[in-house]
């Protein structure tokens, strides 16, 4: 319920609505009060037993409806006097625990027929219980005589303390004036009699002690009254009465704050149940998830992980890798050494051949050797060249190989480009190949024309009609198609036998699925903290409910322990003076007691008039060993 309400006709209605309907209780806080209509619904319920509790603000206005509360012995708090600060302006009224009516809306005939008012009308237990909570403080500063501004509030979890003496003390005095009236006697005269009596004999003394003989022998006589009889009967069924009402406003008072207590203790565990709700619903939105915002929980994050364990496991059966060494793979590198070995061979022979055979042969006729026509394949190249020409000419000798090796196996190296590949293939083999052989044939022919001191005749693109070019061709062209196939297939065992070499994209969907599954699980640790925090919030609240219960049990027997002490102690003082009552003596110890108490008052009174500090000192010393004799 979440009412609100502008007019004030309609306002007044709702109000005499809500507390009609009251069964438990109502507290109000109210600045102005002058509506008696409203002031006799609240009568009514008082009437049904309903607890009602007011506070008013301190305004003359109020004092009407002041009177017919208390009248109807309805418990009304009010400030005396204003705070120079502000005053009690609140106008709020809470009903049964539940339902709280604040706003603008004095409960006045001039709110109700002429102003713009407004009231809230909830039956929220949050609201409900915060005005509860102002109201238990204004209550307390006003018995405590504290500012309205204040904020003091009675230590939590301790019950405001019994003002027993008070109580025993007062109902003693109530049993005494019953004495006094039964008696007749005027102590008040007793005490004018001192006074008049000192004066005239300027505080003496004797006159003192003769007058106190005097008193005396006159109370006595109310032992020896033929009246006692009869005043003894009246007298003990006046404390009777006395008694037996003190009791009953006792037992009221007693219930009035253990249902106080009870009140207090259930709207703490109504608050306490509604925070353990509110809490149990985080948790279940923590575990469970929340449809509305798609806010995901525990629940959501499981099938999340055991989709990603159960996608990861689809990709990683869905890989073929194989050994990468086995009989195939260990025949191919054996036979690709071999291949190595006689092309870095072969292909030295060539570099010599083309680049220095000529010039080594033409050298030696010139000194006068005539060398025979050279081999065709010459085995022993790499190492002439490393001695003629040194190491660096050696070493390129030695790989020279490896450029139509590379060049026909471009694509290995991440070409995608299906056009450069196969220019780049034929390229490495076919072109390459033919230059050397053309370039091998053309020197052989220039070193066979030296050697019978001709010059070559021999053109390049006639080159093809020698064998020579025809030998080198084949020789070099057929090992380097065998070496492209032999290092594609060691490429492609090497890359079958690598997961991330098998399939690019699967081990990238592999990487995706692990960091998700390091963010998924971060998110289930954090949401199980979460959940740990809310048990332990809704463990720690029903504690506290186990703890209220056990509370309002002590609370209550404390009540009841202190109450019952203050009837044993009025029991005993209603007992002991029906003994005296039954011997008489009541009337010479209680009446003698309180009759000399006020003429020694009276007489003393006197002497600071007539004499110094020190003097009145002496003569009150004087007048105490009198009475005390």
């Amino acid at each position: 319920m979440n009412d609100i309400i502008t007019n004030g006709t309609e306002i007044k209605q709702r109000i005499l609505s809500e507390i009609n309907k009251a069964t438990q209780s109502i507290y109000l806080a109210m600045a102005y009060f002058t509506d008696r209509e409203i002031a006799m619904a609240i009568v009514g319920a008082k009437n049904r037993n309903v607890l009602v509790d007011i506070i008013l603000s301190s305004n003359i206005q109020n004092d009407t409806v002041k009177l017919i509360l208390k009248g109807a012995n309805i418990i009304v708090h009010a400030f005396e006097t204003g705070d120079a600060r502000g005053i009690m302006h609140h106008k709020f009224c809470l009903i049964d625990n539940k339902i709280t009516i604040n706003g603008s809306y004095n409960y006045s005939i001039n709110a109700s027929n002429n102003n713009v008012e407004n009231i809230h009308v909830s039956d929220d237990t949050s609201t409900y219980s915060q005005f509860f909570t102002e109201f238990e403080r204004l209550k307390y500063n006003i018995d405590n005589q504290i500012a309205v501004n204040t904020t003091a509030q009675t230590p939590e979890g301790k019950i405001e303390p019994i003002k027993a003496i008070n109580i025993v003390d007062t109902f003693s005095q109530q049993l005494h004036n019953l004495l006094y009236s039964s008696a007749q006697i005027n102590t008040e005269e007793y005490k004018n009699q001192g006074y008049e009596t000192s004066k005239k004999c300027q505080g003496s003394i004797d006159i003192f002690r003769t007058e106190y003989s005097k008193i005396e022998e006159e109370i006595k006589v109310f032992t020896t009254d033929e009246s006692l009889s009869n005043k003894k009967s009246i007298l003990t069924s006046n404390i009777s009465n006395a008694f037996e009402s003190t009791k009953t406003n006792l037992d009221s008072e007693k219930q009035e704050k253990i249902t106080f207590a009870k009140k207090d203790n259930e709207l703490e565990k109504r608050q306490t149940t509604d925070k353990i709700s509110g809490i149990q619903q985080e948790k279940l939105i923590l575990e469970s998830g929340n449809q509305n915002t798609g806010e995901k929980g525990l629940l959501q994050i499981n099938k999340e992980i055991e989709k990603n364990k159960l996608e990861r496991k689809a990709l990683e059966q869905s890989f073929i890798v194989k050994p990468f060494w086995n009989l195939g793979t260990s025949l191919s590198t054996l036979f690709l050494v071999i291949l190595t070995f006689y092309l870095s061979f072969f292909f030295a022979s060539a570099v010599y051949k083309v680049l220095f055979e000529y010039n080594i042969i033409q050298n030696s006729m010139e000194a006068g050797v005539r060398p025979g026509l050279p081999e065709l394949f010459d085995a022993n190249a790499i190492v002439k060249i490393f001695r003629l020409k040194g190491a660096f000419f050696g070493f390129v000798g030695l790989i020279f190989f490896v450029f139509p090796v590379a060049l026909s196996n471009i694509k290995l190296f991440g070409s995608k480009n299906k056009l450069v590949n196969g220019l780049m293939f034929w390229g490495g083999l076919l072109i390459f190949d033919v230059v050397v052989a053309a370039m091998i044939a053309k020197n052989t022919d220039e070193i066979k024309s030296l050697l019978i001191g001709k010059e070559s005749q021999l053109q390049f693109w006639e080159v093809v009609k020698h064998g020579e070019f025809w030998m080198i061709f084949m020789f070099g062209m057929i090992p380097l198609i065998i070496t492209h196939y032999v290092v594609e297939k060691i490429f492609h065992s090497y890359k079958n036998s690598q997961r991330d070499l098998v399939d690019a994209e699967k081990n990238r969907k592999i990487q995706f699925l692990e960091e998700e599954m390091i963010e998924l699980n971060f998110d289930k640790e954090s949401i199980g903290i979460k959940i740990k925090e809310k048990e332990d919030a809704i463990s720690e609240c029903k504690t506290k409910i186990a703890s209220l219960e056990t509370e309002i049990n002590s609370v209550q027997n404390q009540i009841e322990t202190r109450y019952a002490e203050m009837q044993k102690q009025i029991k005993a003082i209603v007992d002991g003076f029906n003994a005296r009552i039954l011997s008489g003596k009541i009337f010479t110890d209680v009446i003698l007691d309180s009759v000399i108490s006020n003429y020694k008052s009276g007489f003393i009174e006197y002497l600071p008039e007539f004499y110094s500090t020190e003097e009145v000192s002496f003569r009150v010393r004087e007048i105490e060993q009198v009475v005390n004799k």
